[in-house]
């Protein structure tokens, strides 16, 4: 019997080709794209649970006043914790480089690298990387050792054994490699290098507050419970003043200063700042839908299906066939069209991957994710899903057919079926339309930030990147030099270069007029802002005619003046660091705001100044050098000829400032292409789902055309009324698709701090095209059918 089914099954899927072409590929494109953005969300909640052990790990973050969630901690305090708690087995303190590439050099090889992490000994006693070279207990003890990744040793050594070999950092600082490391999935935390500072713990006061601090603890434990525990200790024995209780130090409303990150949810889910895991699950939830889509327009397909096959099913039942053996025969149709779809999703996935993981710069493989089964029973899961979706309420159609009745030819689908049928044709051309809103509002929002004003000219800004005695007590020397190269316009140095990954977004506390508040300070030269095309709205730049500025004055952002509350009387007050307000600048300019992050975040009130004479000590940066357009090729080789002898024996290392700003917007422009991909395929799974439901109306409706033809009707007014009752279907598509979009999208651009506004001719473009769309689809197959010759038409069967 089943074999018998087997066979039926074959032969209807080669004898209505085009259906089951449209059905099985429809299928198959929308499941493709549901497994990749499956297979991206598996990889997402992956991160730092490649060993269980993981799950004892949390990050220790510092609250304070000026920055809600100061990641960087005091030296100290993780011994401290682990000094007075007894749950905290060991910790370890880190300086990671993330963006930043620093200079490696083994030999006449160098390279620049990013994701070098500077650690403490106690590294691999919080993280349990394993070691595919040198030894756990011994690789990290001493000072100056190394751990290095497969890949990075591949670039630097090539086949050559690592262990033992000494790299040089910058070109200065060796480190020896006593240990490949490697772990089984991915980790918030990024390392291909790992080096043991000859400087850590030595610093260690708590003025040093340049450590981002972990610690393991004996078993898991609630965040609550663990936060309650450190913020104890920390103040009985940091914080405590006037021998006032923990208790009563909170009851006065004072916050407590420690918050913890369980480190397996630090990617995905961290407590405070932005998480890419809402991106992935927009994409989730996108190719959901898509999916749905696809098993809509089966469904339509197959309930159009049982019209074609109503005498079948009659012939079937006279000869003694059940309701039940009918229903499962066209189950198992149903099945083996999805189980078709379902391996050619996974020959799209195959081919359409590696565009994918190159598109968002990841490494993913459905085999890895296999050996888990994780994805195993997804794909069972999503199959059973579209098999009930597309083939149940069809099934129950085709197995309760009247015999007697079907096979007088009085078949129809009835009204509730013919509700049914058009009700899968609004939510398909709905999910279209939704899809055809979010393209426009998305190339909209993109379309604003690339060409908003972002207070600067980026253009021919190069950025170089230079050691601290070069942005420091070279600096003067270094910019003549440079200015010396025909080409070179200006020369100047930050500690916030525009665009870059690595801002210090921190603020400090200062004092102005007698109030507190807080700003971002940043440390420029004078042609800062006269590099960057940065207009002054009141006062001046700072300038060499004015030999105080080096010490003394200070220029404030259009922001800052909003915040201090002033705008004129700004210019020729006097503000100061609140740590030492007895050495207070003058402020004498206000500029323009200008841009220095993405257009995710707004322009922070921020301070800047020269001299690093005023409390604080602030470098890193880099050097922003403008040059002509006219012989740019050869302005940056005699650039790169000079560095030669600035830094010797370190490559120039630099990027435009334009293309900074461009790779911050790579992460949306990334999801525009995918949700792109989304849009067109959804149209072809509505059209096709339209098509074929038209199909089914002009075959009922043959008799009905032939008729009003002999009477007179005209082709165009046949193919109005074939056409009239679908366009209302689409019509009901984009009214109950509009509102669901404008929802969505408006909760989408609040993550924009300066944005577009969701306009009502958007959505007036997507209803149209989406009525185009069905027009041309229904207007041909009826001017197809309105077309045959009547007599045709009237013939008796």
């Amino acid at each position: 019997m089943f074999r018998n089914y087997c066979k039926i099954a074959f032969r209807n899927l080669v004898k209505n080709k085009f259906t089951s072409f449209v059905n099985i590929g429809g299928l198959a494109v929308s499941l493709a794209s549901f497994l990749i953005i499956l297979l991206y969300l598996n990889f997402e909640l992956s991160y730092d649970r490649w060993d269980p052990s993981l799950q004892q790990v949390y990050r220790v973050s510092r609250i304070s006043a000026r920055n809600y969630n100061d990641n960087p901690t005091p030296a100290p305090l993780a011994p401290l914790l682990q000094q007075y708690m007894p749950e905290v087995t060991a910790y370890t303190r880190i300086q990671p480089s993330g963006s930043y590439e620093a200079l490696l050099g083994y030999g006449e090889k160098k390279v620049y690298q990013r994701d070098i992490v500077m650690a403490d000994s106690g590294f691999l006693q919080v993280f349990p990387y394993r070691l595919l070279a040198g030894h756990a207990a011994t690789a990290f003890r001493e000072k100056g050792s190394a751990l290095i990744t497969p890949e990075l040793a591949n670039k630097l050594f090539g086949k050559e054994d690592p262990i033992g070999k000494v790299i040089l950092l910058r070109n200065q600082v060796p480190f020896t490699i006593t240990g490949i490391i490697a772990t089984d999935g991915p980790s918030h935390l990024h390392a291909s290098l790992v080096l043991r500072m000859s400087g850590m713990p030595d610093n260690n006061a708590w003025s040093n507050i340049s450590f981002i601090s972990y610690i393991r603890v004996r078993k898991a434990m609630p965040l609550a419970e663990l936060e309650d525990k450190a913020n104890r200790i920390f103040y009985d024995y940091h914080e405590k003043k006037d021998g006032k209780s923990y208790e009563a130090f909170v009851a006065a409303g004072n916050t407590p200063s420690l918050l913890m990150d369980a480190v397996k949810d630090i990617h995905n889910f961290p407590r405070f700042g932005n998480s890419p895991f809402k991106t992935t699950m927009i994409l989730f939830l996108l190719a959901g839908l898509l999916l749905l889509s696809g098993a809509l327009n089966s469904s339509n397909l197959s309930l159009v299906r049982t019209l074609q096959r109503s005498r079948e099913v009659g012939v079937r039942k006279v000869l003694g066939s059940s309701t039940k053996q009918v229903l499962g025969q066209f189950l198992l149709e149903v099945s083996l069209q999805c189980g078709i779809s379902l391996l050619l999703a996974f020959l799209l996935c195959v081919v359409t991957l590696p565009l994918f993981n190159q598109t968002f710069g990841l490494s993913l493989s459905f085999s890895r994710q296999m050996q888990s089964y994780t994805m195993l029973w997804q794909c069972a899961a999503a199959l059973i899903a579209i098999v009930i979706i597309s083939g149940v309420y069809p099934a129950l159609v085709f197995a309760r057919m009247g015999a007697v009745r079907v096979l007088k030819g009085n078949f129809s689908m009835g009204t509730t079926g013919k509700h049914f049928s058009r009700s899968l044709i609004v939510v398909q051309f709905a999910v279209s339309v939704f899809f055809i809103i979010s393209v426009l509002v998305m190339a909209h929002q993109m379309n604003f930030m690339k060409h908003r004003d972002i207070g600067f000219n980026p253009a021919q800004v190069v950025q170089i990147e230079a050691m601290q005695p070069t942005r420091e007590e070279n600096f003067d020397q270094t910019r003549a030099r440079l200015l010396r190269i025909p080409g070179v316009q200006y020369v100047a140095k930050t500690t916030a270069v525009p665009g870059s990954e690595r801002l210090d977004t921190s603020s400090m506390e200062f004092h102005y007029a007698g109030n507190k508040t807080a700003l971002t300070s940043v440390r420029v030269s004078n042609d800062f802002f006269l590099t960057l095309g940065i207009r002054v709205l009141l006062g001046r730049m700072f300038s060499e005619a004015h030999p105080e500025d080096q010490d003394n004055t200070a220029i404030i952002n259009e922001s800052a003046a909003r915040r201090l509350g002033v705008q004129a009387s700004a210019v020729g007050s006097q503000i100061s660091y609140a740590a030492c307000d007895s050495i207070p600048y003058e402020i004498v300019g206000i500029v323009k705001d200008f841009q220095v992050q993405g257009f995710d975040s707004h322009v922070r009130p921020t301070l800047y100044s020269i001299s690093n004479k005023h409390c604080t000590y602030q470098s890193g940066g880099a050097l922003l050098v403008k040059v002509g357009t006219a012989n740019l090729d050869k302005t940056l080789v005699d650039i790169n000829r000079l560095w030669e002898t600035v830094e010797p024996g370190l490559p120039l290392h630099y990027s435009f400032l334009d293309d900074n700003f461009q790779r911050l917007f790579s992460n949306y422009q990334r999801v525009q292409y995918i949700i792109r991909v989304f849009t067109l395929i959804s149209i072809f799974i509505a059209v096709m789902g339209l098509l074929a439901l038209t199909a089914y109306v002009t075959e009922q409706r043959t008799r009905e055309i032939g008729i009003r033809k002999v009477l007179g009707a005209s082709v165009g007014g046949i193919v109005a009324l074939l056409s009239k009752d679908f366009l209302i279907l689409v019509i009901f598509s984009v009214l109950l698709a509009a509102p669901v979009a404008w929802y969505l999208l408006e909760r989408w651009l609040q993550d924009f701090a300066y944005r577009v506004e969701v306009s009502w001719y958007l959505f007036v473009v997507a209803g149209v095209g989406a009525l185009l769309i069905a027009l041309v689809t229904v207007g041909l197959r009826a001017w197809r059918a309105a077309s045959v010759n009547p007599v045709h038409s009237l013939r008796a069967d």
